[in-house]
């Protein structure tokens, strides 16, 4: 046998290993610059290019498409591990579904599973465009991957690893702000914002959909999530102001979300400090944890993971002006980001900050996670296992027994919806096949029932259990801590539908829900239709009718015929050839029961026309008149979109608003920015505009030659909504009969975070057709509304009002009397016109379904009335 040289083949190893990693091009070669240089960015089609140039190369990366986005772009993840697991990643995928589930395994099986598996770590980056480090750095974090390179052995991380890298969320949006930075390069407008949302619809908001998976994007991460991967780590990567800290990571501030498991809160807590430890290492300084984000739940990407039992990370860096470098003074930091504490050890002490510098710091953490995810892989996995076990065997403390949803509801449709969406999250839920009686409530057979005793108990809980947050100060009797974001999300409560929470065991035959299955819906052989005002999906399928000249009214009063009795404000439709020719396809899409009726002649009815919708874009890129967009587009809603110079004239000629249209919609936007493009001195937001950062063209608002239009408008006939903030508008522009009771009263007596309060609604009159006496609706920033006697020319309907007592249904109320007894939704004519005053978010995030009926009423406002 021949004598081996052994250090000759080591040589030879390492050659080749050698060679390997100089097949792989690194980012700087591709794009011919450092990923995260001065004022250099790479576009989502470059860094889409360089991840399949990297599959091309690498047989450590494998590129996947997990979805479109809501303008049609593929949107990417990089799987990236050892050569031999990528053969086997559907068996690793098993063994994570397998354990996530837990059922049916014993905790031998569980464990011989977990020394089998690999670990699954799922990093996202740039869901908010604006916010764009991550994006530029997965590139060279998946180079270094590929090719080994990192602060431990990489090579062995990745035999244990499978990771999960999609370089941005949000591709849209990534695009069309590389486009902005790009276009006004070297000008004094370089870094700006832009002055339209970076999610075609929802901005910054992208991330609170999380439970609601209204956008593609959304949609697209849930599966990868929940239905395809089933990740034991996720981390989502972001950014922040400039002058605090340099980054942020896990552990998060008071409060916890009580739902939420102590085993994952130690697992976050330990992949935190792990990622702190690891930047320091590196002397990375101004490392924080334990503030400004807390374990309270807000729909987002990272948090709505703790509820799947997954952990959920976040990390926040501060910002640069996107690629453009800031200096920031030693005096502009802020003291308590000057002095040490123990959550922030070693601060940043000021000077030259770049997109480099986050990009550094994102490659370290990143890395870091990589790491524990490797070291600690078998317990991951084993914890996932646990954790489902006892979300399905340990009855907690306060823990229901269950939730119903009843089969009777107002709108069955959006009940419908609902448990769509649940399922969408991972959520089981049960049909029960007779009648039950539970906590003494009748329910009908068909009822949906949400056991809690399931894998993702501590999702299915918080989506429908009522929120309280917790009454936090700064001191005893003091100001209160805000919440980061919303206190409550309750989603019956938000989408109007009938839930109960069910304490006690009962007993009914139950049978898994694969799919809801929507009815269907017939057209009846009678000369009239009547289509139940209760339905959002009636407003769509009356908008189609009337697009296609169909003769529609609604009732002024209660509809009665052979099949039961309709509420006031039911539609009713001529059963005409016009009629039929659309029915088919919209019934189709929105399948409402339809009630037939011989004759009407007898109904007090009025004529509704087709509404021609226009909606106000100022050029501040507002959040809730995206999703005021995309609300109407879910509903099939035609509209024109208005800048600042549709309200303008000529000098030879003034608008006319009317001549073009019927309805025109302000968003909720402070009224200050409507009118002149800035908010007033006395906005929260005034701190942070700074004049003259924007193109001239953007600038500005409707001016008063606007309102004059707007006023025009209302008097020639037009309705005229205004949304929450942009109330002010008609009260303090135009004069509308009403002011907000809760203007000057400070946070120490009113304080109300996005909650869910309780409104009742006169359903008599146009404004509150369809609706329940009662509603719940979200409250945030919102308004409550003193009427009085009005001058001549206008007059006011109080539609829906905040009862004396009881108003808190979901999160956080102080200081009840201040709402007690005032106005929510107003109903005021001037001359010939209307304006809906709205002082709700009544489409919030396009969640809050249950008062979409208030805009939706506006629009369909019958004529005479």
């Amino acid at each position: 046998m021949p004598k081996i040289n052994k250090p000759a083949i080591v040589i030879m190893i390492l050659l080749i290993c050698s060679l390997t990693a100089l097949a792989q091009t690194p980012p700087e070669k591709f794009l011919g610059h450092k990923p995260g240089a001065d004022r250099q960015l790479a576009d989502y089609n470059q860094i889409k290019a360089y991840f399949e140039l990297l599959d091309k190369e690498s047989s450590r990366l494998t590129l996947v498409n997990i979805g479109k986005t809501t303008l049609g772009k593929d949107m990417v993840m990089a799987i990236i591990t050892d050569e031999e697991n990528m053969k086997n990643l559907d068996r690793y995928r098993d063994i994570a579904r397998r354990l996530k589930e837990a059922r049916g395994l014993s905790e031998d099986q569980a464990r011989q599973l977990a020394r089998e598996g690999k670990t699954i770590l799922l990093i996202t980056c740039s869901l908010h465009s604006t916010e764009i480090a991550a994006s530029q750095m997965s590139m060279e974090l998946a180079y270094d991957l590929v090719t080994g390179k990192g602060f431990f052995d990489v090579n062995r991380a990745l035999k244990d690893v499978i990771l999960l890298l999609v370089p941005t969320i949000n591709p849209d949006g990534h695009q069309m702000v590389v486009d902005w930075y790009r276009k006004y390069l070297g000008t004094k407008f370089e870094g700006s914002n832009m002055p339209w949302l970076y999610h075609p619809y929802a901005g910054h908001d992208n991330n609170r959909d999380f439970f609601m998976f209204n956008l593609a994007e959304t949609r697209a991460v849930t599966r990868v999530l929940y239905h395809d991967w089933f990740p034991q780590i996720h981390i989502d990567e972001h950014q922040m102001g400039s002058n605090g800290a340099r980054i942020f990571v896990p552990p998060f501030m008071d409060p916890p979300l009580p739902n939420v498991q102590p085993l994952l809160w130690r697992s976050v807590n330990l992949c935190g400090i792990n990622m702190a430890y690891d930047l320091q290492k590196h002397g990375y300084k101004g490392v924080v944890h334990g503030r400004s984000y807390t374990g309270w739940w807000i729909g987002a990407c990272d948090d709505t993971s703790w509820l799947h039992n997954v952990i959920g990370l976040l990390s926040e860096a501060a910002s640069v002006r996107l690629a453009s470098p800031i200096y920031i003074e030693p005096t502009e930091v802020p003291n308590e980001y000057y002095e040490k504490r123990m959550d922030f050890i070693d601060p940043w002490p000021g000077g030259w900050w770049r997109l480099r510098d986050i990009v550094d710091y994102e490659l370290v953490l990143s890395k870091s996670l990589l790491k524990t995810a490797w070291m600690h892989r078998e317990d991951f996995l084993f914890n996932s296992y646990l954790m489902a076990k006892q979300s399905i065997e340990v009855r907690e403390k306060n823990q229901p027994y269950a939730f119903v949803i009843s089969k009777d509801q107002p709108d069955y449709l959006t009940a419908l919806k609902m448990v769509e969406i649940l399922q969408f999250g991972g959520v089981e839920v049960h049909q029960a096949t007779r009648d039950f009686i539970a906590d003494g409530k009748y329910f009908p057979a068909g009822s949906f029932v949400v056991l809690t005793a399931q894998p993702y108990k501590a999702y299915a809980w918080a989506l429908l259990e009522r929120q309280k947050y917790p009454d936090l100060r700064q001191y005893p009797g003091g100001p209160p801590v805000p919440p980061y974001d919303n206190a409550a999300w309750t989603l019956p409560l938000q989408m109007g539908v009938r839930c109960e929470q069910i304490d006690k065991p009962f007993e009914v035959p139950l049978t898994m829900v694969a799919k809801v299955e929507y009815p269907k819906s017939a057209v009846p052989d009678s000369a009239y239709l009547l289509l139940d005002p209760r339905l959002n999906a009636s407003y769509a399928v009356a908008f189609g009718l009337l697009k296609n000249k169909a003769e529609v009214w609604r009732s002024k009063t209660e509809v009665k015929s052979s099949e039961g009795v309709l509420p006031p404000g039911t539609f009713i439709v001529k059963n005409s050839v016009e009629a039929r020719k659309t029915l088919d396809n919209l019934l189709a899409r929105w399948p409402v029961p339809l009630k037939g009726l011989s004759d009407i002649s007898g109904l007090d009815k009025a004529a509704v026309k087709f509404p021609r919708l226009a909606i106000y874009q100022s050029w501040r890129g507002n959040m809730d008149e995206g999703w005021t967009r995309y609300m109407l587009d879910d509903l099939g809603l035609e509209y024109t979109v208005l800048h600042n110079k549709d309200f303008k004239g000529t000098k030879d000629k003034k608008v006319n608003l009317k001549s073009n249209f019927d309805v025109l919609i302000f968003a909720s936007e402070n009224v200050d920015v409507i009118k002149t493009g800035r908010p007033g001195q006395q906005s929260e937001f005034a701190r942070f505009f700074r004049a003259g950062t924007t193109p001239p063209e953007y600038e500005g608002g409707i001016d008063k030659e606007g309102v004059d239009a707007v006023k025009a408008f209302v008097e020639e006939g037009g309705m005229l909504v205004t949304l929450n903030q942009a109330t002010e508008l008609a009260t303090r522009e135009l004069g509308a009969p009403a002011r907000n009771a809760l203007s000057g009263v400070d946070r120490t007596r009113f304080f109300c975070p996005t909650s869910i309060l309780r409104l009742k609604v006169d359903n008599t009159s146009p404004l509150g057709f369809g609706f329940e006496e009662e509603v719940g609706a979200i409250f945030s920033q919102s308004l409550a509304f003193e009427t009085w006697t009005p001058p001549v020319d206008w007059d006011r309907k109080v539609v829906a009002y905040y009862p004396e007592d009881g108003l808190l249904m979901s999160g956080w109320l102080l200081g009840e009397d201040y709402l007690a007894r005032k106005a929510a939704v107003v109903d005021t004519r001037l001359k010939k016109g209307h304006i809906a005053l709205i002082g709700i978010r009544a489409q919030h995030r396009a969640q809050s379904h249950g008062t979409y009926k208030f805009l939706l009423n506006a629009i369909f406002y019958p004529e005479g009335m």
